[in-house]
């Protein structure tokens, strides 16, 4: 039953009932959202499962490798210094150089061209190409000057020395200075066929100009490689030595031999 309003209790509750129901009504207005700013989105908070922000970013820098400072500008310093770049001009006299031996080569026999080519260690590619050039007639002139130009980027890398050495003893018709250049020739083989290079060694094997014993050369390979790939015991390095160069006299003899012939042929 409610109190009357005339009840000495009624006075008392009414302030008491007005202030709760102020408050109630402050919480509530106070709660309620900003109808201009309500977001029609939901937020979604992500929590982390790491136990802690110092750990995870210490396990995200772990994987970085840490590198010296200065380190790519030493890399590049090397590398600048051990492969110098040429400058333009240098490369253009070079291209120039290269043409002009090609020019030179295409006025020998076909003969004497394969064998200035055997010395030089140039490929098959090389003499192709200048049989092509011989072929054409003054009138192609634009021809002719591809040609060369392609030549000339194919003799590019061949050793300077060595093939002016080649082109001007074929001028003079020096073959004993031809034979001395074929020395180049001989370290080659000698090299190649002992270090097992399969390159060389069918090179080599595959001579059909010039008749030589193949048996005789393989035996003459063998023991060296076989002198060479026997321990070495500290005691016997002198004796060691001898016999390899025992062994090695004949075989560099013998492939010295065999590249004048090739050269002659």
């Amino acid at each position: 039953m409610s109190p009357s309003p005339f009840s000495p209790f009624y006075s008392c509750a009414r302030p008491a009932a007005t202030i709760l129901s102020r408050i109630s009504a402050t919480l509530f207005f106070s709660q309620r959202p900003n109808n201009s700013s309500v977001d029609p989105h939901p937020h979604c908070f992500l929590f982390s499962t790491s136990p802690s922000p110092r750990s995870s970013s210490s396990r995200t820098r772990s994987l970085r490798v840490p590198r010296p400072p200065g380190s790519d500008d030493e890399v590049d310093d090397s590398e600048s210094n051990a492969h110098p770049k040429k400058s333009r001009n240098e490369k253009k006299r070079e291209a120039r150089r290269a043409v002009r031996w090609g020019m030179e080569l295409a006025a020998f026999p076909a003969p004497q061209i394969k064998r200035l080519l055997k010395v030089a260690s140039l490929e098959v590619e090389v003499f192709e190409a200048l049989m092509l050039v011989k072929r054409l007639g003054p009138d192609v002139r634009e021809g002719r000057r591809r040609q060369f130009n392609y030549i000339g980027r194919l003799l590019r890398d061949v050793q300077p020395e060595l093939m002016d050495s080649l082109i001007q003893a074929s001028k003079d018709g020096d073959y004993t200075k031809l034979n001395t250049l074929s020395g180049h020739e001989t370290t080659k083989w000698f090299d190649g066929l002992i270090y097992k290079d399969p390159l060389i060694t069918n090179e080599v094997f595959s001579i059909h100009n010039v008749e030589f014993d193949r048996q005789e050369l393989r035996k003459l390979v063998r023991r060296v490689q076989s002198i060479q790939e026997e321990p070495l015991i500290e005691e016997r390095v002198s004796e060691k030595d001898a016999m390899l160069s025992n062994a090695k006299t004949p075989l560099v003899r013998f492939l010295r031999s065999l590249a004048k012939k090739s050269l002659m042929e």
